[in-house]
């Protein structure tokens, strides 16, 4: 009886091994197909030989620091483009839950750009990337401080990410 019982438990263990074996085998069979390329080289010149303006403020310093970390990958080029931004902040507003009010505070911060040619002087494109923030949910005076400043940083980084794939998405459009 004991026999059995052991044989048992062995070969469900191994038909769950090789059941896990197959699982695995189709998954990465079914991802063979998926290529990752990197940015093509002549964007990747294009977005280097963009000039960026700084933006005043705590929020514009960290906004131009990420840009031109993720813009001048590989090194600056020749400049033939001049990026110009601003950041902006609209008023923060108390967020309320169907007539309860609460602490919680929504911040929006939009970043204009306008790339143009330095060359022939034309704009190639002017837009605007807007972010949102939810803060405040500790209840100190400090906190909530110390909590919208961050938020602010956090937004300025993430519009100069948004920023950067969209001025990809351009150079991109144009090489097509």
């Amino acid at each position: 009886m004991w026999l059995s019982s052991l044989f048992g438990t062995i070969t469900s263990w191994r038909s769950f091994r090789l059941g896990s074996i197959i699982l695995c085998g189709l998954i990465l069979t079914n991802c063979g197909d998926v290529t990752i390329r990197q940015l093509g080289t002549e964007n990747l010149q294009n977005l280097q030989q963009i000039a960026v303006q700084d933006a005043s403020g705590r929020e514009g310093q960290l906004y131009g620091r990420e840009l031109r970390k993720l813009l001048h990958i590989g090194g600056k080029g020749v400049e033939n483009y001049n990026l110009i931004s601003s950041i902006s902040v609209s008023a923060s507003s108390t967020l309320s839950v169907q007539g309860a009010s609460s602490t919680l505070k929504k911040m929006t911060m939009t970043a204009r750009f306008d790339l143009s040619d330095l060359t022939s002087g034309e704009r190639l494109i002017a837009d605007s990337i807007t972010a949102d923030a939810t803060l405040g949910t500790v209840t100190s005076l400090y906190g909530q401080d110390k909590s919208e400043t961050h938020a602010r940083e956090r937004l300025a980084i993430l519009l100069a990410q948004r920023v950067v794939r969209r001025l990809q998405l351009y150079f991109l459009n144009q090489g097509q």
